[in-house]
This record gives structure tokens, C-alpha cells and sequence, in this order.
């Protein structure tokens, strides 16, 4: 599940992983697109459902993790999670809107993992969502 944003990170890896076994692309059939548009209610319905999960034990992290490095990205998740949260931004004068983002990134730290985790959770089960 690969967030899509103004690059084409997306179709990158949807032509690199095209074939591989247990390995689906999800395609926005509208725009003709693959990956996610991270908007307000994907980011927070999918932040919900996270949350849900995480308190009732149901998000486990396969043993072994296949990856070159399973330790670091099983720290790197956990410091991601961690600092992941709602982030308050003052309205810039009395008349604005304060202004609240669900994120992660703070300092120099991102949030890439655990939004890809959110995401992979909030559209596991809407086949129709997916390419061929």
C-alpha cells in the first residue's frame, strides 16, 4: 500500500512488483491511479481503526520479519508509533482557525511506516479497491 502524492512513487512500484505472489496494488479507478490519496478522512478513519486494533491486541508483527534489517525497522516502527499523534498549530491571528494534523513528523523524524501500516489495515478488506 503506497500513499500517492505528487510524485509517482506508486506506479514505480506497482511496475516493480507487478507478479510477485501475495502482492496487491490498490488503484484509484477514477483517477486511473495507483496508490492512496491521504486526505482528512482517509488519515483519520484510518488512524481510528489503527487505534481500535492496537487496544484490543489484534496488530502483530510477523516473526520473522522479512527484511534486511528486522530489528531496526521493528525499532523504527515503534519510534514511529510513538511519536505519531495530533499536532496543534495556532490560527495565525484572532480571527483564524486553530489547526490540527494527525503526523509524525516531527523534528527530523517521519512517519512513512506507520502510515503504511494504517493503510494497509483501513483497506485490507475492500477487494474492489485493487487491480486485476
Amino acid at each position: 500500500m503506497c500513499e500517492r502524492n505528487l510524485g509517482f512513487e506508486s506506479e514505480h512500484l506497482q511496475r516493480a512488483l507487478n507478479g510477485l505472489p501475495n502482492v496487491r496494488h490498490r488503484i484509484d479507478h477514477a483517477a486511473q491511479r495507483y496508490g492512496v490519496i491521504m486526505n482528512e478522512e482517509v488519515k483519520y478513519g484510518a488512524c481510528t481503526l489503527l487505534n481500535n486494533m492496537l487496544r484490543e491486541q489484534r496488530v502483530n508483527v510477523a516473526e520473522p520479519l522479512l527484511s534486511e534489517d528486522p530489528e531496526g525497522n521493528r525499532r523504527r516502527l515503534k519510534e514511529q508509533m510513538s511519536i505519531y499523534s495530533m499536532q496543534f498549530k495556532a490560527a495565525q491571528n484572532a480571527f483564524g482557525w486553530q489547526r490540527v494534523a494527525l503526523s509524525g513528523k516531527v523534528g527530523d523524524m517521519k512517519d512513512d511506516v506507520v502510515i503504511c501500516l494504517q493503510l494497509g489495515i483501513y483497506y485490507s478488506k475492500q477487494p474492489h479497491l485493487y487491480a486485476a
